[in-house]
């Protein structure tokens, strides 16, 4: 706790914009609900609450509307260095693709300030279910189709995009069900209501250590070091740009050193031994830190991989 204390206060002392800065509460604001790893990962950040030098820290969560209502509450804040939004893959990317009728454009509005890390996933099954690779999963499928339940938690989540390409390019015959929560979706599985999903490595682990879930594939870059026997799905030909990850945006109107002074801090806060082994390694956060310009940059390019592969596969945004 002492450790983290003194990480928060080095973050916000040293990224000042103004003498006297800061002369009131700063923001945080997560689109996300409490408990959930990005959630974890930015009240790491201001561990204990309040105590940051003069002022308090406030982490806002606005939940809602697969993550619109946090993200456009956090555009519309003063650009003054007290809102910092921390966002992730499916309020930047899948949203931005899914949805044709945004309140706001993402790459107009806001403006990247660093990569936090990858959040990877594992396609898993019941133990129940006959398979203990994804080949196997498939085959399982087409000889029973329409009965193989594929958990996921709303269309613009890892999990429904892998089952609709899967569907469509490897002659699989998924039944989609849907739940409310990634939690809901995670117990489906434990319970076997659900056969297989791809689900956050974070929260499924104890469960694959268990038994009472069995990997088939992590969409993790090299295979995960706990689950050495485990490919990748890069490994079994299947490239899609689905990898979850976390990072922070500032309003485009920030003033550009404020930007690069904060993407200073975080960085340093995020590559010290103490968080990592506090925070990252307890929600399984693949730490990917780097500049503003090459946040920007993979942005952009996810962007118009995911919008080429929504198109492949016939998904039309709403």
């Amino acid at each position: 706790m002492r450790i983290l204390l003194a990480l928060s206060m080095l973050l916000f002392a040293a990224v000042a914009h103004a003498q006297g800065w800061p002369n009131r509460p700063i923001r945080l604001l997560i689109a996300d609900a409490p408990g959930v790893p990005t959630d974890t990962l930015a009240r790491g950040l201001v561990e204990p609450p309040g105590k940051a030098p003069g002022q308090p820290i406030i982490v806002e969560n606005r939940v809602g509307a697969d993550g619109i209502i946090g993200t456009e509450a956090c555009i519309h804040a003063a650009p003054d260095g007290y809102s910092v939004c921390a966002t992730a893959s499916n309020v930047i990317v899948w949203n931005t693709v899914l949805h044709s009728n945004l309140p706001y454009d993402v790459l107009r509005d806001l403006v990247p300030v660093m990569h936090a890390g990858f959040f990877d996933s594992a396609m898993v099954v019941h133990p129940s279910v006959p398979a203990t690779t994804v080949q196997q999963l498939l085959d399982y499928s087409k000889a029973n189709p329409g009965k193989v339940n594929w958990g996921h938690f709303g269309i613009n989540s890892t999990g429904y995009m892998y089952m609709e390409w899967l569907n469509r390019n490897k002659g699989s015959s998924f039944y989609p069900v849907p739940y409310k929560s990634p939690p809901q979706n995670l117990q489906a599985l434990v319970a076997g209501e659900a056969s297989a999903a791809v689900t956050a490595l974070a929260t499924s682990g104890q469960f694959l250590r268990s038994g009472k879930l069995r990997p088939l594939a992590v969409t993790s870059g090299t295979r995960v070091d706990w689950l050495p026997g485990v490919p990748t799905f890069d490994e079994l030909g299947i490239k899609l740009p689905l990898r979850t990850w976390f990072g922070y945006h500032y309003q485009a109107a920030i003033p550009r050193d404020l930007v690069v002074r904060m993407n200073g801090e975080l960085r340093r806060i995020l590559e010290s031994p103490a968080f990592k082994a506090q925070i990252l390694d307890r929600i399984y956060l693949l730490r990917n830190t780097g500049t503003p310009e090459e946040f920007d940059a993979f942005i952009r390019d996810q962007i118009s991989q995911v919008r080429a592969l929504v198109t492949s596969i016939g998904l039309k945004p709403q």
